[in-house]
This record gives C-alpha cells, sequence and structure tokens, in this order.
C-alpha cells in the first residue's frame, strides 16, 4: 500500500491571503429632474425580480422634541392611504408575492418594495400610493402607538437596551442623537396624528428623496415609472438642518443602569465619533477593525482568548451624517467587570500610542479586501452602496476605487487617525447591571452615577 506523507500545518498562523479578486463596483444609471427628485437603476437580469427602494433624506435626527416620530410615520405609511386601508396594502402585496416594509434611520427613512417583474406595476403602484398618499388613520395610530409601548416596557428589561440608551444620553446629550429613535414613553403617548402629517410633508419632498431600482429593469422603463408619480410633484424640504453634536463627556466618567440581580454587565465605553464623508474614514474603519472590528481584532482576542472575560468583544464607528458614536461593547461577568475595562482601555491607548505590526496591517487588509466582492453579490446589495453614495454625499466612484483606498492604508495611518480621534482621557463608560457588586471596583476610573432603568439617577 502506497504511504502518503501529511504536511503539518502550523494552525497559530492564518493561511497566506490568495490573489485578490477582479471584482469592480457596477456601473448604475443616475438621473436628477427638475423639482430635485434622483432616480438611480441598476440593471441585472439575472433574476426576473425587481427592488424599489424609496429613500428620504431624514430621519430620526428630526425628531425634534418626539423621539420616535420619525421611525412611527415611516411605520404608518404602510397602514392605509387614500385608496387602500392597511389590511388591503397587506393583501395586495402578498397576492403578487411581493414583499414590502418601511423603516427609519438617524438619516433616513426608506420604503422597500420587492416583487417578481412580471409584478412591478403592482409593485410600484403600491410604492408610490403609501409614499405619497397616507392618509394616518387614528386607528391605526392607536394601534402602532399601543405597540411601540408595549415594545418599550419590554426592553427595559434588556440590559444591552439599558446600556445603549444610558450611553447614547451620556455622549450626545441633548442633542437628537442623545435619544432613543424609538422613542420614549412620554414621546409615544405625546405624539399626535398632526405630527406624523407635518413630519411627510415637511421632509418627505421631492428635493429631499430619491428612488433606486434593481434587479430585472432597464433605465427606460424605470424613468417611466419614476415620470408618471414622482417627477412633476412640487414641493421643497423647509426644515432647518441640525447641528453638529458637541460631546456630553468632559471627562471620563461612570454611569451605571442599576439591574438588581444581574450576575452580568452590558458595558458600553466610547465617545463621539466622525460624520461618514470625513476624508479620514477609510483610514479609521481600517483602524477600527484592526482594534474590535473582526474576530482577530485585538480587543476580542484580550478579552476572549487571553483572558476569559467574555464570549466576545467589539468596537464600532457608527459614523452619520453628522459625527455619531465610536463605542467598544461586550457582555461580562461581574467579577471581572473592572478588569475588562481597565483592559479596554489599555487596547485603546496601545493603539493611540504605538504603530500597529506589519503583519496586523497586511491580515486586516485583506480581510477587508477579501469581504468586498461578497458585499456586491445581489442587485439588492449594489443598490445599497448607490444610497450610502447619495445619502452621505460621496464620491462616484467611491466603491469603484474602495479596495485600492484600504490597501494604501498604512501603519502611519492607523497610528495618526488613532491619536486624532481616540481620547481615553474623555470617556463615557456605561455599565447595565448589579451595581452593589460593581460600583466599587469602578470607582477608580471615574465619578460614578447610577440610574434606574427609567432612566431616572437614584445616586451618585
Amino acid at each position: 500500500m502506497a504511504q502518503y506523507k501529511t504536511k503539518t500545518l502550523d494552525r497559530t498562523k492564518p493561511p497566506k491571503a490568495g490573489p485578490q479578486s477582479k471584482v469592480t463596483f457596477p456601473k448604475y444609471f443616475e438621473k436628477e429632474y427638475a423639482n430635485g427628485f434622483k432616480l438611480f437603476v441598476v440593471e441585472n437580469h439575472e433574476l426576473p425580480i425587481v427592488t424599489m427602494s424609496f429613500v428620504v433624506k431624514s430621519g430620526s435626527t428630526f425628531d425634534g422634541n418626539l423621539p420616535g416620530l420619525a421611525s412611527m410615520t415611516s411605520e404608518l405609511l404602510t397602514k392605509g392611504t387614500e385608496k387602500r386601508t392597511a389590511t388591503q396594502i397587506a393583501e395586495d402585496i402578498d397576492f403578487v408575492g411581493g414583499s414590502l416594509s418601511s423603516s427609519a434611520s438617524w438619516d433616513a427613512s426608506q420604503i422597500f418594495v420587492s416583487v417578481l417583474k412580471t409584478h412591478l406595476d403592482t409593485g410600484f403602484d403600491i410604492l408610490q400610493d403609501v409614499v405619497l398618499n397616507p392618509t394616518f388613520p387614528q386607528e391605526e395610530i392607536n394601534r402602532v402607538k399601543t405597540q411601540r409601548l408595549a415594545s418599550i416596557q419590554q426592553l427595559k428589561a434588556d440590559p444591552g437596551y439599558l446600556a445603549d440608551t444610558r450611553f447614547s444620553a451620556a455622549v450626545f446629550g441633548e442633542h437628537p442623537y442623545g435619544k432613543p429613535p424609538g422613542g420614549t414613553e412620554k414621546s409615544v403617548n405625546a405624539v399626535r396624528r398632526e405630527n406624523f402629517v407635518r413630519f411627510h410633508k415637511d421632509f418627505y419632498t421631492p428635493d429631499n428623496s430619491f428612488i433606486v431600482f434593481a434587479g430585472d429593469i432597464t433605465p427606460k422603463e424605470a424613468e417611466k415609472y419614476a415620470a408618471k408619480y414622482f417627477v412633476k410633484r412640487k414641493g421643497k424640504r423647509t426644515a432647518e438642518s441640525i447641528s453638529p453634536p458637541t460631546s456630553g463627556v468632559m471627562k471620563t466618567a461612570i454611569y451605571i443602569v442599576d439591574k438588581p440581580a444581574a450576575v452580568q454587565s452590558a458595558l458600553r465605553i466610547g465617545q463621539i465619533g466622525i460624520a461618514r464623508n470625513n476624508p479620514d474614514y477609510i483610514k479609521v474603519f481600517v483602524m477600527n477593525t484592526l482594534l474590535g472590528g473582526y474576530f482577530s481584532s485585538r480587543i476580542n482576542m484580550n478579552l476572549r482568548e487571553v483572558h476569559g472575560y467574555t464570549y466576545g468583544g467589539r468596537s464600532s464607528f457608527d459614523a452619520r451624517l453628522l459625527p455619531g458614536v465610536f463605542e467598544v461593547s461586550t457582555d461580562v461577568r461581574n467579577e471581572v467587570t473592572a478588569e475588562t475595562v481597565d483592559e479596554v482601555l489599555k487596547e485603546l491607548n496601545r493603539i493611540k500610542d504605538t504603530m500597529p505590526s506589519k503583519e496586523e496591517m497586511d491580515m486586516v487588509k485583506n480581510y477587508l479586501v477579501g469581504l468586498f466582492p461578497i458585499q456586491l453579490e445581489t442587485p439588492q446589495q449594489v443598490a445599497g452602496r448607490v444610497i450610502t453614495i447619495e445619502l452621505y454625499h460621496l464620491p462616484k466612484n467611491y466603491y469603484k476605487n474602495y479596495r485600492e483606498n484600504i490597501q494604501k492604508v498604512t501603519a502611519r495611518d492607523i497610528h495618526g487617525v488613532a491619536k486624532k480621534y481616540i481620547q481615553p482621557e474623555c470617556l463615557a463608560i456605561v455599565l447595565s447591571g448589579n451595581s452593589k457588586e460593581i460600583a466599587a471596583k469602578l470607582k477608580k476610573f471615574g465619578q460614578i452615577e447610577v440610574f434606574n432603568s427609567d432612566g431616572n439617577k437614584i445616586s451618585e
């Protein structure tokens, strides 16, 4: 019998990266009309499916003194129009095997429809109807408010939600980013039908919106649909812009949301980050990936593999139209809470004070470059990138040059943006957990404030 020798693999080292795949960002059609409305088409005829994303360039940032207004407005669009009830809307889209959804982020409100090409007329008619002709029926408002209040009550039992809510309030203070985009009990109870009508009138205007068709459709076909309902619309957005946030954290401080009897804490550490169109964004993105943005990141390896404090830790820069948040997040056992904070601070100082190794740089850049092609596998994924370009005023060739720009990032760049955007001396350290068990050891990091699940301060 022939003898075969097997090669012993060194599993302590990752395999070498293969050659870079030849993937380019697909071309797409774009047209702007006299009323300011824009049309985009991502053409792909591999499957007989068309998706339509109607995007309004205003979201929860414009909630004002009614947190949750943007998200509830978008939800109510599909709950009744001048010619369809909520039930009829659901039945009409189900009858053609399509899907309809609506949502709001900080920066945008979006209505999404997906249908087979043969049912495009029906799908588009439903889309334009919910966008242009919502009636905000009072019975649907009552139902949505009841559901939203029940959801908020449930979330008060979720340590992660409590930590996120207190963290946003600590970092952003009274800025809109400091309030829950899903709303509070007070704001949900206070909101009225006229608020939804006003938000729709103020922001769902031609010059403040655009549509992206993706899939089995040509630009010529898409133009016919856009021209029928959106091109001749009148009206302009009149709402003023929102000022950038200023930090609510002047020096590192500790905020605990008390969860009596909890055996672990939801931990959030961070500060104000950057805007999405910041020229340093790609450098910051690579830096954060190395720090805490993927499994082999420094924070995850430290907290999970070296110390065994948690199943996983991560960091992120939530870059928005205005500077968003930089956040380190994890869930950790009570008895090692202070030690976990210590290790996170060590990692923040290490990436700020020293340059990463060539091995680290190669690994993180190969990861990001290799990940990019699978993020463009469907027309809908490409459409998502087109939305990002338009929403955040990025260069048209942003994703065409994306992998090249990732490869250009140097260790010196990483060191530079870390020093520029991470300030360990001005951090909000937020925990949702058992204050009696964790507070004493946290005093060394800064002044402590303790809150209950309703957001009321109960001690310092």
